[in-house]
C-alpha cells in the first residue's frame, strides 16, 4: 500500500470540493460473504429475482458486470468514492426533485472525478472515473469506503451529510490504503420514509420500482392511473428524503444552485410547449425524460392532490398549480 499517494489522492478528492471520499479495496462480491459490498450485492440478486426493478432490463442485464468492478477496469485494486451534496431544503417547494434543480451531477463531477483520474495516471497507474456510468453498485462501495449506511429508504445516508449526495469515483489499479466499512445502521426503529411514501413503495430498505413514483415519472413512458391521484411530482420524488431524520443535518450548498424551471408552477410546465421544455432540458438531469411526458405529468397533477403521511397522518403538499407551503416537514 502506499501511504504517501493515498494522502495525495484524498487532499486532491477535498481540494476538488467534493464533500466526503473514502477508499476501498476492490474484491468480487461474489467472493467474501462477510464484507457490506457483498451483502449488498446479495440484496441486489434478491431484488431482481422478485421483479421489484419494473422494467428497468438494464440492471438485470449487467448484474454479473457488477459483481466484480475489475470486469470495469482490469486489475483494478482500489476505488475511490467521493460524496457530492445536492441539498437545498427539506420544504416541499417544487414538483422536481432536487437533484435536477441545478446543472447535470454528470458532468459536473465527471470533470472532477477526471481530474483526479488523470492525477493516478501520471504516477504510473490505470484509473477509470464513474458516475452512474459504469456498472458498478455505488451505493455498496460507499459503505464498503466507509462513508455511510443504506437505509430503510434503500438510499445512502450519511451522519453528516444526509441522503441527498450524488456518488461518484474512480476505479484504480493504485494501491491504496482503504477505509474501515461503515458496519452501523442509525434508522433504528424510525419508520418515516415508509409511512410518508405515497404509493406505498418502500418497505424496510426495499424499494418496489413497479409503484415508485421516481420511476414512473424518469423511467417509464407512461404513468399508470392508479398512482396519478397521489402525487404531484413531475420529475422524481423527494418525500422519502424530505422526512428522513438524518437530513436535519444537512446544510445548504453552493455547487448545484437551482435553475428558475425548478419553481415554475404546474400551470407553466402544462403550458409550454415541446420546444420550450427541450430548451430547459440542456445542462440538466431533466434530460432524461421526455418534454411531452413532462407536460402531461404537469397536466395530470393539477387535477390531483398532493399528499404524504407525516407523523402517522396525511397531510396536503399543494393543492392546485403553483401552491406550494413554506411549512418545513416537522422534525
Amino acid at each position: 500500500m502506499n501511504l504517501a499517494l493515498t494522502q495525495a489522492v484524498r487532499a486532491l478528492a477535498q481540494g476538488l470540493g467534493f464533500d466526503a471520499c473514502g477508499i476501498a479495496s476492490v474484491y468480487d462480491l461474489r467472493s467474501r460473504a462477510d464484507r457490506p459490498a457483498a451483502q449488498a450485492y446479495r440484496n441486489f440478486l434478491n431484488w431482481l429475482g422478485s421483479g421489484k426493478q419494473a422494467d428497468m432490463t438494464y440492471l438485470s442485464a449487467t448484474a454479473e458486470l457488477r459483481a466484480n468492478p475489475q470486469t470495469v477496469l482490469p486489475e483494478a485494486r482500489s476505488m475511490v468514492v467521493v460524496l457530492q451534496s445536492y441539498f437545498h431544503t427539506r420544504r416541499f417547494c417544487s414538483s422536481i426533485a432536487q437533484y435536477a434543480w441545478g446543472k447535470d451531477y454528470h458532468i459536473q463531477m465527471r470533470r472532477r472525478l477526471q481530474i483526479l483520474a488523470d492525477y493516478l495516471i501520471r504516477q504510473g497507474f490505470a484509473a477509470r472515473p464513474f458516475v452512474d456510468t459504469a456498472p458498478i453498485l455505488e451505493k455498496a462501495w460507499a459503505v464498503e469506503a466507509g462513508l455511510g449506511w443504506i437505509g430503510k429508504n434503500t438510499l445512502l445516508i450519511s451522519r453528516r451529510l444526509g441522503s441527498f449526495t450524488f456518488i461518484g469515483g474512480v476505479l484504480t489499479t493504485a494501491p491504496l490504503y482503504p477505509d474501515e466499512p461503515f458496519l452501523e445502521d442509525f434508522c433504528g426503529s424510525c419508520q418515516r420514509c415508509i409511512e410518508a411514501c405515497p404509493t406505498g413503495a418502500l418497505s424496510p430498505y426495499v424499494l418496489d420500482a413497479t409503484r415508485c413514483i421516481a420511476y414512473w415519472t424518469i423511467e417509464a413512458p407512461t404513468l399508470p392511473e392508479e398512482l396519478q391521484p397521489t402525487h404531484g411530482w413531475i420529475f422524481g420524488c423527494d418525500i422519502c428524503q424530505i422526512v428522513c431524520p438524518w437530513n436535519r443535518f444537512a446544510r445548504p450548498q453552493g455547487e448545484f444552485q437551482p435553475q428558475a424551471a425548478a419553481f415554475y408552477s404546474l400551470q407553466e410546465w402544462a403550458s409550454l410547449s415541446p420546444s420550450q421544455v427541450k430548451r430547459l432540458q440542456q445542462g440538466s438531469a431533466l434530460r432524461r425524460t421526455r418534454p411531452l411526458k413532462l407536460q402531461r405529468l404537469a397536466q395530470a397533477a393539477l387535477t390531483h392532490k398532493r399528499v404524504a403521511v407525516v407523523g402517522g397522518r396525511k397531510e396536503v403538499l399543494f393543492d392546485g398549480p403553483g401552491a406550494y407551503p413554506a411549512e418545513e416537514v416537522p422534525r
